[in-house]
């Protein structure tokens, strides 16, 4: 199958409005299913299930191996004493998939796919519900994590409120005791839906399984809710890593997709009078790929097994994470995944036609002393960024429907079930003209509940959300962990409000106090999934304000100044920022990091990018007369 690269879909001609129009069934090829053999002792399994009788050669063990239950009872309720319907969850894995594959089993239970400890805990960081981001807490109590908190005062809110009204040190208390529970709650109950102790949500593009079903059982981009075929793969395809690496996260970029505002204003195109379908629960802008995707890559290319599947131990921070950069495949050729010819090609394991091409030492940038030493090759060769600035997020316990209806597009499967079953179809830009699910009268609407991802439990309210402004460009810089110049996007700009049942109103777009007492407006190091053949040039970095850190903004120099494009943030009380900016035009953190060491450029790094010297315009000069 060729791979899908386009940058306008182009809608087949049919009828059909199946997502596959708009977006490809598989991105990039289909996972080999490898030839399939017929299950042993089948039983009576074979006369409620007669399209699973086959499955991969490797696997073509009897149905009881993997599923348990009894094979021999010929009643459906007999059968199914014991029944493990999905073999790769986790709280069943000893007894299925780790009976052959016992490390990885281990390995994988305590892995971060499975326990989410990098969203936990550096959520509730942010929240100020710790005092770092070093793991503490995990959708489990395993491998040395205690099993994230439930939020346990926030009922009580109101009353601490109204009780104490003329104790304003200790109504702050309270706000910042409240703060903590509220990310708890949020983690909970919107956040913590694709660890893999959960199933997809059933939604176009998200059907999955549990634990290693998740992977290595393949669903396609389908709406069928059905696994493609009976088989498990080796090697899972790329498809399966979105299932959950979606909604402007990495992974949707690395194939050229951009989440649209959830307003239906965004909804578009309109395929034959109807609204087009959607995948990954809103629509997507289609954006340039990264270049590794177009040349055949799948994520497990670069993210070697003990990364995936976990080592059997938590990873703290990046400096424990084996070392897998770009200069490991490209410069060092000491990646685990690649390997060397007989000739001395440096060429990709799984596909051995896949040539590594290396460093070209002859491109000035590339031999600039300084770039070498401190940037990471993302930070110039990013074709673009997720921007999503300001992330209101509003607990609203009301019947609201009608108000949220124009947003109805948001990543969360629950705030979109909640909306369908009172407002109908009429949240759609445009609703279908047959057989339209009506909206239920108002004085039938009741008041909204959302579920707990981890423990089941239902809590009034639900996290509905939203953002300043969202964009995609060329990403601001600043440092990393380990010093280096990295890639910046904001990842935790919290804006939270709560309002009660009755229309109290808890909390107006609050900004939580993070762990280390500064405001919850984080920018953090990452690597963008978008690179392209062709970096950044000389001017996008020097004397770039926006690269910088000072945000979008234009720059005198005759007489220098800067001049922001964006206004400052004044509608939140007692802060005055840009949501845009890490720094002020003097260098000074108006922003900061979640991770440990990272945040803006240091001042002296930052005005020598700012005011490029003489030197720099010769060999930028230079550099021009070589490319004409």
């Amino acid at each position: 199958m060729a791979i899908h690269t386009e940058l306008d879909p182009s809608p087949a001609e049919s009828d059909s409005l199946a997502p596959e129009r708009l977006y490809p069934e598989w991105w990039g090829a289909i996972p080999q299913m490898g030839p399939k053999s017929s299950c042993k002792d089948v039983g009576y399994c074979g006369s409620c299930h007669p399209n699973n009788l086959e499955i991969d050669s490797r696997h073509a063990f009897s149905c009881v191996t993997c599923h348990k239950g009894n094979s021999q009872a010929a009643e459906k309720e007999q059968a199914h004493i014991g029944l493990v319907s999905d073999p790769g969850d986790l709280n069943y894995v000893d007894q299925t998939c780790g009976k052959c594959h016992p490390s990885q089993a281990r390995n994988v239970r305590v892995s971060s796919m499975a326990l989410a400890p990098s969203l936990i805990n550096h959520t509730r960081f942010a929240f100020g519900a710790q005092d770092t981001s070093v793991p503490l807490f995990g959708v489990r109590g395993v491998a040395g994590l205690a099993l994230i908190p439930m939020p346990d005062n926030l009922g009580l809110f109101r009353e601490m409120i109204s009780s104490k009204a003329s104790e304003e040190s200790r109504i702050s208390q309270d706000k910042k005791s409240v703060m903590k529970n509220l990310g708890d709650d949020l983690l909970r109950r919107s956040c913590l839906r694709c660890h893999l102790y959960t199933k997809g949500s059933g939604r176009v593009g998200e059907q999955r399984g549990k634990g290693c079903s998740a992977c290595h059982v393949p669903y396609s981009n389908s709406d069928s809710k059905r696994p493609y075929e009976h088989v498990i793969t080796k090697t899972p395809s790329m498809t399966a890593c979105l299932k959950c690496h979606n909604s402007n996260h990495i992974g949707c970029d690395y194939v050229g997709l951009f989440e649209k505002d959830f307003n239906r204003g965004f909804r578009s195109p309109i395929l034959g009078g109807r609204q087009a379908p959607t995948i990954y629960g809103s629509e997507q802008h289609r954006l340039r790929s990264d270049t590794h995707f177009r040349g055949g890559m799948i994520c497990s290319d670069c993210h070697p097994s003990d990364q995936i599947h976990g080592s059997g131990s938590i990873i703290e921070s990046d400096k424990d994470r084996k070392s897998l950069s770009c200069e490991s495949c490209h410069v060092d050729s000491s990646h685990p995944l690649i390997s060397k010819t007989d000739t001395g090609e440096v060429v990709l394991k799984r596909t051995q036609d896949k040539r590594v091409p290396l460093l070209r030492t002859e491109i000035l940038p590339h031999s600039v002393d300084q770039h070498k030493k401190l940037l990471k090759c993302s930070s110039c060769h990013a074709g673009w960024s997720f921007q999503d600035y300001g992330y209101h997020l509003m607990l609203d316990e009301r019947a609201e429907y009608w108000m949220w209806s124009i947003n109805a597009a948001q990543n969360d499967p629950q705030i979109q079930e909640l909306l369908k079953k009172f407002v109908g179809d009429y949240a759609e830009l445009v609703p279908p003209r047959d057989n339209a699910k009506l909206p239920l009268p108002e004085n039938d609407w009741t008041l909204p509940e959302t579920k707990d991802w981890i423990s089941g439990q239902v809590r009034p309210g639900a996290w509905f959300k939203g953002f300043t402004m969202r964009r995609w460009s060329s990403p601001p810089l600043g440092l990393d962990g380990s010093g280096k110049v990295s890639a910046m996007r904001p990842m935790r700009q919290y804006v939270i409000s709560w309002v009660k049942s009755d229309g109290a109103v808890m909390l107006d777009s609050a900004i939580p106090t993070t762990g280390s007492g500064k405001p919850a407006l984080i920018m953090n190091p990452y690597s963008p999934h978008t690179i392209q053949e062709k970096g950044r040039q000389c001017h996008d970095c020097h004397g770039n304000p926006k690269a910088l850190g000072l945000g979008e903004s234009l720059i005198g120099f005759q007489r220098f100044s800067v001049q922001p494009i964006l206004n400052p943030e004044t509608r939140i009380s007692g802060l005055n920022f840009r949501w845009d900016a890490m720094l002020d035009e003097q260098g000074n953190p108006t922003q900061s990091s979640s991770y440990n060491g990272a945040g803006p450029l240091g001042p002296e790094l930052f005005k020598r990018l700012l005011f490029p010297t003489s030197r720099f315009r010769s060999v930028w000069s230079e550099y021009l007369k070589r490319a004409e």
